[in-house]
């Protein structure tokens, strides 16, 4: 019986920085479970460190167009992979740059592709391409073997280009045995807390917006942001449940006004934290909160969700799906500052509620989320497209 476990190469993002895609990419590349039965070779895709500059058209941008993919045609040819992993872009730049040629390539040099969609706005972005870049997408998807979504209900966002049947879904994966729940760490009343980027497409803008009717309510309330800010969107155009298009707000002018305002000691941008900071900031909160207009499925949600912590959230990508509203916390509209502030104003007034839910939140994630679980559904994808 031939027992040699087969060639795989997985393309992606990689630490730092430290953002859901990339955190993501080290648990698969670290997984035990697929690392028995599978050989992995690695290339990087991202060359900053910083998210603030992430997709961002310049010289760096370009050198890196031609570095990686002289490494993509060097690995192709010394391992000779059966097949490529590889996170794809939702966004015009990020096909024409990157992600068409991948797949051309791969299959160029014979290997099975299976694409990772983690966001839920490719295809609200698409129908926006230039007609030429929508064609070649277009083509490019019909040479893909797999595709990987992470709700569900996402796994029309490729068609007609990928048929249903090989549309597989695979959730967010969590480390719970570094994300539990733990009634050691003391919770600070009214302590609401953000985690990600701090742009309008996160609903960054949206939540200033309901601190000063928040505090005025609650003056013991303090709101923590924790994640990059920076100037433009550059991935999410749309509002997924509507399909109606975002107007800019510059995240800057808003955390300005909020910060000249009386409520200005409510407020707290942590920057970006890591480690233990994070830990305590994630294990010492009352309320997560997420009000992105569209996600795939929020690994920073999950991390919360998976330490003990009740959740206010847009049904967005995998949310819409795997949460239920007044169960795992609860939900509000995208965009919509009136149901923003009733669901907090309503989750203030009921404490002991809370902490039913996030303690049932630790085990939920526990149980249907655990890195293990995903990583074996996710060889499943894998070798079901190598037996194709």
């Amino acid at each position: 019986m031939n027992t040699k476990k087969p060639k795989i190469l997985f393309i992606g993002p990689a630490p730092p920085p430290f953002s859901g895609p990339e955190l993501s990419m080290k648990q698969f590349l670290e997984s035990d479970v697929l690392n028995s039965s599978l050989s992995i070779s690695f290339l990087k895709t991202n060359f900053r460190i910083d998210n603030k500059r992430k997709g961002k058209l310049d010289f760096l941008m370009v050198a890196n167009f031609f570095i990686f993919f002289f490494r993509l045609v060097k690995l192709l040819i010394v391992k000779h992979p059966k097949c490529v992993y590889y996170p794809i872009t939702p966004t015009q730049i990020g096909w024409i740059g990157r992600d068409v040629w991948t797949i051309l390539i791969s299959k160029l040099f014979g290997a099975k592709v299976i694409i990772h969609l983690r966001g839920s706005h490719f295809k609200l972005n698409f129908t926006h391409f230039n007609p030429i870049i929508r064609y070649t997408v277009a083509y490019s998807l019909k040479q893909v073997d797999k595709a990987i979504v992470q709700a569900k209900y996402l796994r029309s966002q490729f068609y007609p280009f990928i048929k249903k049947d090989n549309v597989c879904v695979l959730y967010q994966a969590m480390d719970v045995d570094t994300y539990f729940y733990d009634d050691t760490y003391k919770i600070e009343k009214g302590k609401i807390l953000v985690l990600g980027h701090m742009t309008q497409a996160k609903g960054y803008t949206d939540i200033l917006k309901v601190i000063p009717n928040i505090c005025k309510q609650f003056p013991y309330v303090h709101f923590y942001f924790a994640g990059n800010m920076r100037k433009g969107e550059r991935g999410v155009f749309y509002n997924q449940l509507t399909g109606e298009k975002l107007k800019y707000e510059d995240p800057f002018l808003a955390e300005r006004s909020i910060q000249n305002s009386t409520y200005r000691n409510h407020y707290r941008n942590l920057g970006v934290v890591t480690g233990v900071d994070k830990m305590m900031h994630l294990k010492t909160t009352q309320i997560y909160l997420t009000a992105s207009y569209s996600e795939g499925f929020s690994r920073a949600l999950l991390e919360a969700m998976s330490v003990g912590k009740p959740v206010a959230y847009t049904p967005v990508g995998a949310h819409k799906e795997v949460l239920m509203d007044k169960v795992h916390g609860f939900s509000f509209e995208p965009g919509n500052l009136n149901q923003l502030e009733a669901t907090l104003t309503h989750m203030l007034t009921v404490p002991d509620e809370l902490l039913e839910i996030g303690k049932a939140n630790s085990a939920y994630a526990k149980n249907n989320f655990s890195l293990d679980k995903i990583a074996n559904d996710f060889k499943s994808i894998i070798f079901k497209t190598l037996e194709k």
